[in-house]
């Protein structure tokens, strides 16, 4: 059994009851009742010599009626709010019920009764619609605040000091004190129409006087009824009242508008109003309340007008009061919002919000520096003492920067570890900036204390300014990081940006936001370069190269395009993209009879990915190739890092059945005892370790002992960057397995390789190795 969520049966009441509502025949029934009862109203208006008995005595119950059927149409066709505007329909026909018995029973009798049944109906109608009006408002404004309740007890506590000073001390004046029963029912007319008022001004505050027609059909209903029943006891107290008059057209018009508002489409739930729109309608009632009472110092008022002034007035204090504690409120919560917990600086929201400013304020000679302070070894610092050390550092190296830094400084904390300094220095301060920022940092890396001891930290900066070095907050912050990379690269602890160190500089800074839609965009080609046995010259592999076809730069190598994707998280997206391309390569050329293997360029972060080996293992099976035919070519940074995890990571791979190749060795040569305990099966020696050869015998000595170990460990070496006939020879005779270079074979694409391989076939004579 499946169960509809209760948003989506909501919203598909929603959508029946528009249907309905703006339906042609409910639009239509709308029209012909609106006509019938504003032309009713006209009618009192005419300038009869007679009026017509026809008008009052037939036409004017058949409006009531056809009033009645819209009003109560609304709830029994439409589910929305229904037992609201059941309540209004209800108090609409309750009023109209009054007014027919009355013109049949009375509008011919020469002295009417009162109280009578009439005066039943007629004040029914108030308290069905008191509690519809107040149903409607809280079905359209949930959970209103105290600021929105107390708005609608300022405003409808006015108009009802406003509306009793007019009317209630007349007609009281005029009552009956001989019939205290025709007293109180002629009272609960004012009465009734005053807290009807109240309520409807209430509940048209809690709804933030928004441009509703609904609500704004109801309130000028309910104006109408005041101001009718108003006139009406004025008029039965000076023996003025006639049927048919103008005041019967005020009642039909509140009644037709009253009607009508049902049938009129909602605009849903209260949007957030703006603070001026918010204080604007309490403020002009409180002057109203206000003025009652200034009047009320000259003229003598009822005392229930004073009484809801003054009402009024202590409301509207709270409120001003409520309206003071919000904006305190405000101001700490933007304050919070802005803060960073822990080190007590702006956080990024700050960064975001001051960088783009600052850069719009620099004037001619002067420029913005962005520092980045990082706190370097923190993780180590979290693993060996724990993360309330780490979070007490961050703590203490903020508040040292808080204190020491000028008043014109801004600082930030970005996240993690790193902390960013903004400000503006003039033309004859650039020259101190360096030294500034390095007297700085010897007052932040004190030693902290923590317990009972002290722990020393180091801090690593980089600093970018505009406009010498970018001039958009995007372009500066990756100016500032890069300086820092620098910094903690060099242990240098002060680094000032510098387009020469900035691996995106030569192609400018868009080639980042490129290079991110590059990847959806498959603008990436495999390139191959073949691997020779210097024995047989015979090509035994070929190494996928993964080039970047920039729409405008043109192609860019990998050398160049790893480093970006490096910055950017993309690097292992590249690596599965060459993947995929070059085992898809291996394996055509398998089809068409060509044994040889393909070999492919993975970092180090990519042999200790857990998932490599398992994404690898499906690939090679897809393109039907054997597991010998792949080589994973591995920087030598490997060597560096965690044996125990190097050796887990390589002997996975090796489990699989893949060729390990380590690359660049030699390139910083390190310890060749190492090699014992990686499991690899090929060394390839770097061009900046093999050439030298040709003209120093100390460097062809130590070359050729890491062949002669190579070979002892059962491993082949292959030379990268044979590009010219001597090092062939050279690299031939230490020993050497195979050799890469444009000597030997240059770098193709797809349709030279295919060129390319189809001339080596022929000269085939053995078997591939692999």
């Amino acid at each position: 059994m499946t169960h509809t969520p209760a948003h989506v049966d909501q919203a598909d009441a929603v959508d029946r009851d528009e249907g309905i509502l703006t339906s042609r025949i409910f639009r239509q029934a709308r029209v012909l009742v609106a006509g019938l009862g504003f032309l009713y109203a006209l009618t009192t208006l005419a300038p009869f010599a007679t009026r017509p008995d026809l008008l009052d005595n037939g036409f004017y119950p058949v409006v009531l009626i056809c009033t009645c059927l819209l009003a109560l149409a609304r709830p029994l066709l439409a589910r929305r709010n229904r037992t609201a505007w059941l309540l209004i329909a209800l108090a609409v026909t309750s009023w109209s019920i009054g007014d027919i018995y009355w013109q049949a029973a009375f509008s011919d009798a020469a002295v009417i009764p009162v109280p009578s049944l009439a005066d039943a109906f007629y004040v029914g109608m108030y308290p069905l619609a008191y509690l519809g009006l107040i149903l409607l408002a809280r079905a359209g404004s949930k959970r209103l605040p105290a600021s929105v309740w107390l708005d609608g007890l300022v405003s409808s506590l006015a108009a009802g000091a406003v509306f009793s000073a007019i009317a209630l001390a007349d007609v009281l004046a005029k009552a009956d004190a001989d019939n205290s029963a025709a007293t109180l029912t002629n009272l609960s007319y004012p009465i009734g129409d005053l807290l009807l008022l109240v309520v409807t001004v209430a509940a048209l505050a809690m709804v933030r006087w928004r441009r509703d027609p609904a609500w704004w059909l109801l309130g000028i209903g309910a104006g109408f009824f005041a101001i009718a029943d108003t006139a009406y006891l004025f008029s039965l107290a000076n023996n003025t009242y006639s049927d048919g008059n103008w005041v019967d057209g005020v009642w039909m018009a509140g009644l037709t508008l009253m009607a009508l508002a049902g049938s009129a489409r909602s605009r849903g739930p209260v949007e957030e109003a703006r603070a001026f729109a918010t204080l604007i309608v309490p403020i002009l009632f409180s002057l109203c309340a206000l003025g009652v009472l200034i009047v009320g110092t000259f003229v003598e008022i009822h005392p229930i007008s004073i009484i809801l002034a003054s009402g009024c007035l202590i409301a509207a204090g709270g409120r001003t009061a409520l309206t003071f504690e919000q904006a305190r409120e405000l101001a700490r919560t933007q304050k919070a919002a802005n803060t960073d917990l822990l080190s007590g600086l702006g956080n990024r929201r700050v960064l975001d919000a001051e960088l783009p400013a600052l850069l719009s304020k620099i004037t001619p000679g002067s420029q913005l520096a962005l520092t980045i302070i990082t706190v370097d070894h923190l993780p180590d610092i979290n693993a060996i003492l724990g993360y309330s050390t780490g979070d007490t550092i961050i703590d203490t190296v903020g508040a040292r920067l808080r204190e020491n830094l000028p008043e014109d400084a801004i600082p930030a904390r970005l996240g993690g570890v790193e902390m960013a300094v903004l400000r503006m220095f003039g033309p004859g301060e650039l020259n101190n900036i360096d030294g500034q920022t390095r007297a700085l940092l010897r007052k932040l890396a004190t030693p902290v204390p923590v317990g009972e001891g002290a722990v020393q930290i180091e801090l690593s900066t980089g600093i970018a300014l505009a406009p010498m070095h970018a001039n958009r907050p995007a372009d500066l912050i990756r100016c500032a990081v890069d300086a820092l990379r620098v910094a903690k690269e060099n242990r240098s602890e002060v680094e000032t940006y510098g387009r020469s160190a900035d691996f995106g500089n030569e192609f400018g800074p868009s080639v980042f936001p490129d290079l991110l839609r590059a990847v959806e965009k498959s603008e990436f080609a495999t390139y191959f370069q073949p691997k020779i046995d210097l024995a047989t010259g015979r090509p035994i592999a070929m190494e996928a190269i993964l080039r970047w076809h920039h729409p405008t730069l043109g192609v860019i190598d990998a050398d160049r395009v790893r480093p970006l994707a490096v910055r950017l998280g993309l690097a292992r997206q590249l690596t599965r993209i060459l993947l995929e391309s070059a085992l898809a390569t291996c394996g055509y050329w398998l089809r068409q009879g060509i044994e040889m293997g393909v070999a492919i360029d993975v970092t180090a972060a990519d042999v200790l990915d857990a998932r490599l080996p398992y994404e690898l293992g499906p690939l090679i099976n897809k393109f039907g190739l054997p597991y010998g035919a792949v080589t994973l070519e591995i920087s030598e940074e490997v060597l560096l890092i965690d044996p125990r995890r190097t050796s887990n990571a390589l002997g996975q791979l090796r489990h699989f059945g893949v060729r390990l190749s380590l690359d660049h060795y030699g390139r910083s040569a390190p310890s060749l005892t190492r090699l014992r305990s990686t499991p690899v099966e090929e060394l390839k020696l770097d061009p900046a370790f093999v050439t030298p050869i040709l003209e120093s015998p100390q460097d062809a000595a130590v070359v050729r002992s890491t062949v002669e170990l190579a070979k002892s460990l059962n491993i082949t070496t292959v030379v990268e960057g044979v590009d010219s006939r001597e090092l062939y020879d050279a690299v031939v005779q230490i020993g050497c397995t195979g050799g890469q270079g444009s000597a030997l074979g240059p770098i193709m694409n797809g349709d030279e390789l295919h060129a390319w391989v189809g001339q080596q076939a022929q000269r085939q004579a053995a078997p591939a190795r692999y």
